[in-house]
């Protein structure tokens, strides 16, 4: 299941879809969504599935050591049905959303510098011209914070560009929780790549140790729960929040790669799942 979800990448794909998903259900319900707001959703789930597969063959060609090693072979066996398969899924997926260009080049122009950072932190995460060649991820402290703040946008601040309800907060309050949210559960992974992530990397757990990173992770979702709950007319993203606390204690205590891939990764997708329910 591991390897079909995480390793394809459908899981993380997901994710974006169903947290984008559960901050436009704080303030419009599914069934009410327009056409418009479901290609923006879309559009999420395509758009982070063939980006992550991008990032993963860039990061497996130049860094193999930095990849765990299960997840090594089956890139190396899979890359090009990966690849073939997000690029046909993401063209695919567009024709049978009906893409509105127009509604998108809107907001390319009318949101312009938002939009640029995401895409600057996105695609140049594994390998960008801005450092030489090198991804975000390969600068001192830069990764975990790029992560969070390139999640943090895309399914906080974005989602409510899809819809003409607008929250009683600020989007970039919603923007902001979610930013914490996101850097509280990945910094779990920094404690699975300790052995694997190259000393300059300077990463959390590298330079305060693996019980000061898990602390802090368990500090900053508590911090999003005090956010979403103030934000939120529902308890659905607080509740998704509550299943990552207890992902990261079990993350202390068993380096399981279930425990990552599915379960924290997986309350990003909960988010969605219970925004339904609660909102």
């Amino acid at each position: 299941m591991i390897k079909l979800l995480a390793y394809t990448h459908v899981w993380i794909a997901l994710g974006a879809a169903a947290a984008a998903a559960g901050a436009i259900m704080s303030v419009q319900p599914l069934a009410t969504w327009n056409s418009w707001t479901w290609q923006g959703v879309g559009w999420l789930f395509f758009g982070t599935g063939l980006i992550y597969t991008l990032q993963r063959l860039i990061k497996f060609k130049r860094q193999p050591h930095s990849i765990p090693e299960e997840r090594r072979v089956f890139l190396a066996e899979w890359k090009s049905v990966l690849i073939v398969g997000w690029l046909g899924s993401a063209a695919a997926g567009g024709l049978a959303i009906g893409l509105d260009w127009s509604q998108f080049t809107h907001l390319i122009l009318t949101h312009p510098w938002p939009l640029f950072l995401v895409a600057v932190l996105a695609l140049g995460y594994a390998s960008n011209p801005f450092t030489g060649g090198r991804g975000w991820r390969d600068r001192p402290h830069l990764k975990w914070p790029v992560i969070a703040v390139t999640w943090g946008i895309t399914t906080g601040w974005l989602p409510f560009e899809f819809t003409s309800f607008q929250p009683p907060f600020s989007p970039w309050l919603h923007a902001a929780v979610q930013t914490v949210f996101v850097a509280g559960i990945t910094l779990p992974f920094d404690n699975r790549d300790i052995r694997l992530d190259e000393p300059r990397l300077r990463t959390v757990p590298q330079w305060g140790g693996l019980n000061f990173s898990t602390w802090t992770a368990a500090g900053l979702i508590a911090l999003s729960m005090a956010g979403f709950l103030t934000i939120d007319p529902g308890w659905g993203r607080f509740g998704a929040a509550s299943a990552a606390l207890a992902g990261i204690g079990l993350s202390a205590r068993w380096r399981s790669e279930w425990i990552y891939s599915v379960w924290l990764d997986g309350c990003l997708v909960l988010q969605g799942v219970l925004a339904f329910f609660t909102f």
